[in-house]
Parts: structure tokens; C-alpha cells; sequence
């Protein structure tokens, strides 16, 4: 989970030249000069004498990576899905901010080749690769000969992502997805073992802390008091009104709608803040087509258009 997390971190900060937070400045082209053959990483001379860092083909322009704020500041992830990354980018200062642990996951695992398309095929396809690592190794189910697959790949990818990175991207953490696989042979699918569920749970207890004197004793009055209410709602859920949405869905009543159309029986709840949208004409439109072609009702009268 963290491996995770720290290798997604190395790799954003570093093709997207965060400041501060890459792995490629101008001490690490220093290193290249003199200990690899790597001219075009190498510090370059200006015609004044000043040095300079020459742009990697590892790395986005300044116009495309405020192409992949802009984007994923207006992503929207299914509900549930992951966190709001929107709220995790600062497109002014250029970096993601507060970003947990689960939210670099689903970036990692979904969204990081789509971000780095721009780059070229050699680069792109390592980080396409890793991607897919950890998408197959998180996967809810695992055959016995996928973890022995994955102990043969990863190597790979690790040796072509080192033909593109500098040497100083590559620390402690960038080799432990080796071992990964054999763990995972070893203990079985990554859920019944990762720390979200609890990391979760403790930040939940934490928040629940009253008196900061003891702090354990509040955390299990409050452990107590939220298991005693949910119990008791069982008995009296008809004329109890919970303050909050549960996570699990199963304990979620959807209202039901008084209509005879298919496309309006589909569950779902509100969700965000309430606000007031006018419809352009050309909008109610589409929207008004796109209704009646996912609907079973007319359905019929379309084949028979069509068939016309």
C-alpha cells in the first residue's frame, strides 16, 4: 500500500518537475555527467558560461502539465470510487496536495497512463507496464500462475524504466515491487492484508476524541455509543432518522419513484452541494434524446425507423 503510494509519488513529482520534489535537479545531472553516458541528460553550457538543465523526454512542458491539473481538477470519479481529487490539485502552484493513500492508488492503478499519453511510446509503455503491475497484483481475485507471471515482469519493467530514468529516481522503494509477487503467492489477494479499512477506521476514531487527557477511554465511549445506537435502530428504523449517510449500501433506503418509464427506476441518491442550472436549448435537447435512446419503451419505435 505505501510502496504504492511512494512509487506513484516518485513518478508524478518527477515527470511532472515538481519543484522540490523531483528526482532529477541539477545536482542529479551533475552525477550523470560524470558517472553515466547519458548526453542528453547532462548539464549544458550557455553561451555566458551559465549552466543549464536540458528538458528530459521524461519529462511534460509547462503547458502540458497544466493540461493534467486542469484535467484531473475536472475529473469525476464514480460514486464511492475514490476521494474528490479535485480538491487535492493546486493548479496555480502546480502539485497535488493532500493526497491519501487510497487516492494514489486509484491514480495509479487508472488514471496514470491516461495523464502521460502525451509522452513518447518508449517512456509511456514502462509506465503503462507498472500501472498494470499493480492493477493485476490488487485485483480481487489471483490464479496461482499470475503471481509467478508477475515475478517475470516485473524485473523487466524495472530494467526499462532504469534506461529512462536518472539513477537517483530509483531508491529502496523502487525495487521493493519485486518481492511483492511472492507475497501475494504466499499470503494471497493484497485485500484481506492492506491497511485502508483500518487506516480508515482510526482516522474516523480518531475524530471522535473529546478529552485529549484519555485519549483510548474516549475513543471506546464513543465506539460504545455509535454500536449501541446502530443496534437500536433495528428496532425502532421506522421512526428513526439517521444524520449521515453509511458506507454500506445495503442499509441505504432509495425512494422510490412513481413512474412507468425504465430509465427512471435506476437507485441513486443526491449527492454534493444543491445549486440552480439553466439549461441552454441545444442542452435540454440532448438531453431530451439522450433519455429516450436509453429507454426500453422506445426502444421498438427506433427499430422501426430504422428499418425504414
Amino acid at each position: 500500500m505505501h510502496i504504492e503510494k511512494t512509487f506513484f509519488n516518485n513518478i508524478f513529482n518527477t515527470m511532472m518537475n515538481v519543484a522540490r520534489k523531483t528526482k532529477d535537479n541539477e545536482k542529479v545531472r551533475m552525477d550523470i555527467g560524470l558517472y553515466c553516458r547519458r548526453k542528453d541528460l547532462e548539464l549544458k553550457s550557455h553561451t555566458n558560461g551559465n549552466m543549464y538543465k536540458p528538458k528530459a523526454n521524461y519529462t511534460l512542458s509547462a503547458d502540458q502539465t497544466k493540461q493534467v491539473y486542469h484535467w484531473v481538477k475536472d475529473l469525476r470519479m464514480p460514486d464511492r470510487y475514490s476521494s474528490n481529487l479535485s480538491r487535492c490539485v493546486d493548479v496555480n502552484r502546480g502539485k497535488l496536495i493532500e493526497m491519501k493513500s487510497h487516492d494514489c492508488h486509484v491514480f495509479m492503478e487508472c488514471l496514470l497512463p491516461i495523464a502521460f499519453s502525451s509522452l513518447p511510446t518508449h517512456v509511456l509503455n514502462p509506465i503503462t507496464e507498472i500501472s498494470h503491475f499493480f492493477r493485476d497484483l490488487c485485483s480481487t481475485t489471483l490464479k496461482k500462475d499470475d503471481p509467478v507471471k508477475m515475478e517475470e515482469k516485473i524485473p523487466i519493467i524495472l530494467c526499462k524504466m532504469e534506461i529512462i530514468f536518472p539513477p537517483s529516481f530509483f531508491d529502496s522503494m523502487e525495487h521493493l515491487p519485486i518481492h511483492l509477487p511472492y507475497e501475494a503467492r504466499l499470503g494471497g489477494p493484497v485485500q484481506y492484508r492492506w491497511m485502508y479499512l483500518f487506516e480508515r477506521f482510526m482516522g474516523y476514531a480518531k475524530r471522535s476524541v473529546k478529552n485529549k487527557v484519555r485519549v483510548e477511554g474516549s475513543i471506546c465511549a464513543s465506539y460504545l455509543h455509535r454500536e449501541t445506537t446502530h443496534f437500536c435502530s433495528h428496532y425502532f428504523k421506522n421512526f428513526m432518522l439517521t444524520p449521515k449517510s453509511t458506507r454500506n449500501e445495503v442499509n441505504t433506503e432509495i425512494e422510490s419513484l412513481l413512474t412507468t418509464l425504465s430509465v427512471f427506476h435506476q437507485p441513486g441518491r443526491p449527492s454534493g452541494r444543491e445549486s440552480t442550472h439553466w439549461l441552454r436549448d441545444e442542452e435540454l435537447r440532448s438531453a431530451h434524446v439522450h433519455v429516450l435512446i436509453n429507454c426500453d419503451e422506445v426502444q421498438p419505435y427506433l427499430e422501426f425507423m430504422m428499418s425504414l
